[in-house]
């Protein structure tokens, strides 16, 4: 078991540039999640049901909970492999859904919080591929020299594999 998670936090320690990468993965997922958990004008159930998904109110809840843990997890640096996966399975759901809602249903908040038909904010498909993209950079590379995985990963009193 100790090998296996060593070889999740493993990374590159000369590899610097990986905290702007899962900053620019990280942030916008710390923001939505805690957006679609809070706001109460913003939930994410009303987007899914018009989508079509399965199970939205469920789902409404464990996408947000999933997407701020992914945010988390990249912006620290601590088991950013996991939360690159996170965020990938998060950002492909959001893609589905945008896709999948026409571009004039969008669920909009109306100005007494009552859900109304509106356009699509376009902007938010190119963040979800943005965050996708530099999700799986993260996935691949590690956390690099600025993140957790890398402090644990160089700790001379950590176990080492026999």
């Amino acid at each position: 078991m100790s090998s296996a998670l060593d070889a999740l936090r493993a990374t590159d320690q000369s590899n610097k540039h990986l905290i702007a990468v899962r900053v620019v993965a990280g942030a916008p997922l710390v923001f939505f999640g805690l957006m679609h958990l809070v706001n109460p004008n913003m939930p994410m159930t009303p987007l899914l049901e018009e989508a079509g998904l399965p199970y939205p109110g469920l789902m409404g809840v464990i996408a947000p909970i999933a997407q701020l843990l992914a945010g988390v997890l990249l912006l620290s640096g601590a088991f950013a492999r996991i939360g690159g996966v996170l965020a990938i399975g998060t950002m492909l759901g959001a893609l589905v859904t945008h896709m999948l809602i026409a571009n004039d249903q969008w669920p909009t908040p109306g100005e007494d919080g009552v859900m109304a038909p509106g356009p699509e904010p376009v902007f938010m498909m190119g963040i979800a591929v943005v965050v996708l993209l530099a999700a799986a950079y993260v996935t691949w590379h590690g956390s690099g020299a600025w993140g957790l995985d890398a402090k644990a990963s160089s700790d001379p009193a950590a176990p080492q594999p026999a």
